[in-house]
């Protein structure tokens, strides 16, 4: 059976923290590939992605091209609506009888599991590979009943500082991948 890492999100934009966690996981999780799923509608955020699903598809797009077993999942892009792991997981679990999934997340996301929709539903039905975050501390219940702590390597970066850092001009390049850059600037996102 394949092993497959989940790296679910909404990518807005993906940056190299994002790479950290995708190759951990794959490392540390012997898994033969890393599926990044772009999220359609995200139900924990107060408000819609900053740019457009084509825009942020497109940003995996180029994430994927940085390792030969990264892959890009519309899964939860085409199936519309709100993108709870849950059905997600579900899904991909009916029509991937081949494969082991493991769900890849960080620390801070772990800290609000409980918050998520069925989370304990989705807690039972495969492992998870969580990368810990500085300032986040270990929750003491409500958490998926198999997980695999990676080693603390981290960059302590997230998608709303870079689009708040993009629209004041002050964005460090060095952040993104060159074709995620590029990808931004040329189609002057989060300005």
């Amino acid at each position: 059976m394949r092993r497959i890492g989940l790296l679910g999100g909404t990518f807005d934009p993906p940056h190299y923290g994002h790479l950290i966690m995708a190759e951990e996981a794959r490392i540390q999780g012997n898994l033969d590939e890393v599926w990044w799923i772009p999220n359609r509608i995200p139900p924990h955020k107060a408000q819609p992605a900053s740019s457009s699903e084509a825009d942020r598809v497109a940003m995996v797009e180029e994430m994927v091209k940085e390792h030969k077993d990264y892959k890009l999942s519309r899964v939860e892009i085409d199936r519309g609506g709100l993108s709870y792991t849950v059905d997600t997981i579900a899904e991909l679990q009916s029509t991937h009888a081949d494969s082991e999934f493991s769900f890849i997340m960080g620390g801070d996301s772990l800290l609000h599991f409980h918050k998520w929709h069925d989370w304990e539903r989705l807690g039972s039905m495969l492992p998870f590979i969580v990368l810990p975050r500085p300032g986040f501390d270990w929750p003491s219940s409500a958490v998926p009943e198999e997980l695999l702590m990676l080693d603390e390597v981290s960059l302590e970066l997230s998608s709303s500082y870079l689009r708040k850092k993009i629209k004041a001009q002050e964005e460090n390049p060095f952040l993104f991948t060159s074709g995620v850059y590029r990808y931004i600037k040329e189609h002057r996102l989060y300005g």
